[in-house]
């Protein structure tokens, strides 16, 4: 009873020690600074340093895709008879789970996939048929029929599935310093990016329908693409604003010929400690995901029916404008004011 008592009285002792901890950690994970704070605490730091009124960030416009166009109907239908005379063919089961209630309420990515594997299997089911039949021809042009029509499908899959689509919506969260996921968003995309291909050079027996849905998943699991970008962007706005503002100081007044340089020397501090030290490296990870990225991007994206003109600009390979490059030279541009900085002020950026 008292070995009982007291193993109770250390648990009772114990149990407000746990809810401290678990109430620090909290608070720590809520009080981290998110990169976008950095980007404010810089500008504010140094305007309250020099007395200047700070330039605040253009606003990132939201980014649309365009509606795919519509198909027209197929002219192109099997009857029941002609159905169950294909009962030999891998075909004749395909068609038959689209036209039951699961094929009418498929996804994009389901539409999509079953053109895809109706391509595939009908070839075979051709090689059995009479090529003078009736039956041979309807299969034989709903076949051609799909071959030209499969990139609309994969771009309506890019238009309507939300791990797709979401790729170019604005968010209010931004990619942390410790995201996960780049790895597997590469994965996934580069499987989208051979299906592509594939289809573009009409090697329809080479695609893994499989790694349609895999692919999915994966970008489900930890939406990078999106924060990515939105992230990115908004990097950029805080990299032109900050030099907009930068170019507004007079070098004369924060560092004056023949006076103590006490002021320079303090901005030059906040330069070191925030966009050298929390800014640049932050900026170095984005530039590091783009550069894997942009080009599957690229692949997937550049001048699709359903691409706006806003993200063809940002996918252009090689392009100044791009979201890769824009980011690179919105950094550049700034660090080259503090360049001019250091040699007008004549103090050691060390």
């Amino acid at each position: 009873m008292n070995h009982l008592l007291k193993h109770n009285t250390q648990s009772l002792c114990t149990l407000p020690v746990i809810l401290l901890l678990v109430m620090c950690i909290a608070l720590l994970a809520s009080c981290s600074k998110a990169p976008s704070d950095s980007n404010i605490t810089y500008t504010e730091r140094l305007g309250n340093t020099v007395n200047a009124k700070t330039v605040k960030p253009k606003r990132v416009e939201q980014l649309k895709l365009l509606s795919p166009s519509q198909l027209s109907k197929s002219t192109v239908t099997l009857g029941i008879l002609q159905l169950a005379g294909l009962s030999h063919c891998k075909l004749n089961i395909l068609i038959s789970e689209h036209n039951n209630q699961l094929g009418k309420t498929a996804t994009a990515a389901g539409r999509l996939k079953y053109q895809i594997s109706f391509i595939q299997s009908a070839q075979a089911c051709l090689n059995t048929l009479d090529k003078n039949s009736d039956i041979y021809s309807k299969i034989l042009a709903a076949k051609t029929q799909k071959e030209n029509h499969l990139i609309h499908y994969f771009n309506s899959m890019l238009f309507n599935e939300p791990e797709l689509n979401r790729t170019w919506a604005g968010t209010n969260n931004e990619l942390s310093t410790q995201a996960a996921g780049f790895s597997d968003t590469q994965q996934a995309l580069s499987q989208l990016v051979t299906i592509k291909q594939h289809i573009t050079s009409r090697e329809f027996n080479k695609i893994n329908t499989d790694s349609i849905f895999n692919a999915l998943e994966q970008l489900n699991k930890y939406q990078f693409n999106q924060l990515l970008i939105q992230s990115a962007r908004q990097q950029i706005a805080f990299n032109n604003s900050a030099t907009l503002f930068v170019k507004t100081l007079n070098l004369r007044d924060i560092c004056p010929a023949g006076k103590n340089k006490k002021t320079a020397k303090i901005v030059s501090n906040v330069f070191q400690k925030f966009f050298l030290g929390e800014i640049q490296p932050y900026q170095a990870q984005l530039t590091g995901y783009l550069e894997v990225l942009q080009p599957l991007y690229n692949q997937l994206w550049f001048k699709e029916e359903i691409t706006s003109e806003p993200i063809n600009g940002l996918t252009k390979t090689n392009s100044p404008n791009n979201l890769l490059n824009q980011l690179k030279n919105s950094a550049k541009n700034h660090v080259v004011w503090w360049q001019t900085f250091y040699k007008t002020c004549e103090i050691s950026p060390i």
